[in-house]
């Protein structure tokens, strides 16, 4: 018997992989990003599709594989983040990052609570995921529209960042959720642990691999191979050893990890930046995929016009405003502020995490908040949904729309 489900679940990987490697194609072939094909096969083999994965497929494995994935696919976007670039980026990028998504958070938590009469801490819980835009569905857009350096760079900048942050602001929330003895002192602690603990952690293990990169001898052919296996490695080891002391910390070590190695001088850094974007690609395939496949469209649908409101309000108000105001100082023209604007589409971290969220809050003995459950759920997926078809599927449109695209030399 056991036999028989391990060949269905090998037979079900497979086919998931497959869906993400015809995906990439599509998305290389018609120059499309392919966050929009990978949410159409997802959602082709889930319940409302062909019903091949549901939420038993996986069991509680399932938010494992999400954790490893999301710390692989954050440690590739933050490897290739250099410090120079940090440095030189664009006041607006800081700006972003700081004042624009404090806006998002406290403007999309209000939102929630208005349209949708949450239960503030759910609203706070939804206004910091979708925070976060993150490199999973940004840098697919950047990969088939050339945008000017500056552009693309507060749009990385914003992702990579927003996306640790967010996850680990999230994790503080639920925490004073289900322990509501928590001071509002004890929510700073919180966050000030995670992300010290995955700072120092990230620091410690990406100084390991650097120094078996630089100071052990390897034979020559082997270099390369060891060189790009110890990275990854390195990246997932942070991981685990920092969640398994605070849940979300490992985020912040994969990218502390990632940020530090890709900063240091060394040997076989291409290949090591070459093998890190094949995992990533694949990775990102099956964890969208089985995400979108788990999303049901009954959740969607009891949000009703009040949940369209909220999209609208979010992608239509908010993130306009957060942009133009961090944008402000002449560094960039309306055109380009308007296509940021328009490029915010939220990914994996808002979908994991609240997946996540949502089975523990319906799952605990006796239920924390089945109905705050569902709008979170419903919430967050119907504007990843809407961002990811609308801006990440038609970016080339409103590039070319705004006038940002840039000729080709």
């Amino acid at each position: 018997m056991s036999i028989h489900v391990d060949l269905e679940l090998i037979a079900l990987v497979a086919a998931i992989v497959g869906f993400g490697t015809a995906a990439q194609f599509l998305a290389a072939k018609y120059r499309v990003p392919s966050v929009l094909f990978l949410i159409v096969a997802g959602i082709t083999i889930g319940p409302e599709g062909l019903g091949i994965i549901t939420t038993e497929t996986f069991g509680d494995a399932l938010s494992t594989i999400v954790g490893v994935s999301v710390a692989i696919i954050v440690f590739e976007g933050s490897f290739r983040l250099t410090f120079e670039t940090v440095r030189t980026a664009p006041q607006a990028a800081k700006r972003l990052i700081t004042i624009g998504a404090a806006l998002s958070f406290f403007g999309t938590a209000l939102t929630v609570r208005l349209f949708l009469n949450a239960n503030w801490d759910v609203a706070f819980l939804v206004g910091a995921l979708l925070v976060a835009t993150g490199p999973t569905v940004i840098t697919p857009i950047l990969a088939v529209i050339s945008v000017r350096e500056e552009v693309a760079t507060i749009l990385e900048t914003e992702g990579i960042i927003n996306d640790v942050t967010a996850a680990i602001l999230a994790v503080v929330i639920f925490k004073t959720m289900t322990a509501q003895e928590l001071a509002p002192r004890g929510f700073i602690v919180l966050f000030i642990e995670r992300l010290g603990l995955g700072i120092i952690t990230g620091l410690a293990i990406a100084g390991v691999v650097w120094y078996l990169l630089t100071r052990v001898d390897l034979p020559e052919q082997a270099a390369p191979q060891t060189a790009r296996l110890l990275a990854l490695a390195g990246a997932v080891i942070a991981f685990a050893i920092a969640d398994s002391v605070f849940s979300e910390a490992g985020i912040a070590a994969a990218a502390t990890t990632g940020f530090t190695l890709g900063n240091l001088k060394l040997p076989h850094r291409e290949g090591i930046l070459r093998f890190n974007q094949d995992v990533t690609l694949l990775v990102l395939s099956f964890i969208f995929i089985t995400l979108a496949a788990l999303l049901e469209f009954s959740e969607l649908r009891a949000l009703g016009p009040a949940g369209l409101a909220v999209v609208g309000v979010v992608t239509v108000l908010l993130r306009p405003l957060s942009v133009f105001i961090s944008t402000t100082g002449g560094e960039f023209p309306i055109r380009e502020r308007l296509f940021i604007s328009f490029i915010g589409p939220r990914g994996i971290i808002p979908a994991s995490v609240a997946t996540l969220f949502a089975i523990r809050l319906e799952t605990t003995t006796p239920p924390t908040d089945p109905a705050g459950a569902d709008i979170l759920l419903g919430t967050v997926f119907l504007i990843i949904l809407v961002t990811d078809v609308v801006e990440a599927g038609f970016a080339r449109q409103i590039a070319a729309a705004f006038g940002v695209v840039e000729s080709a030399e």
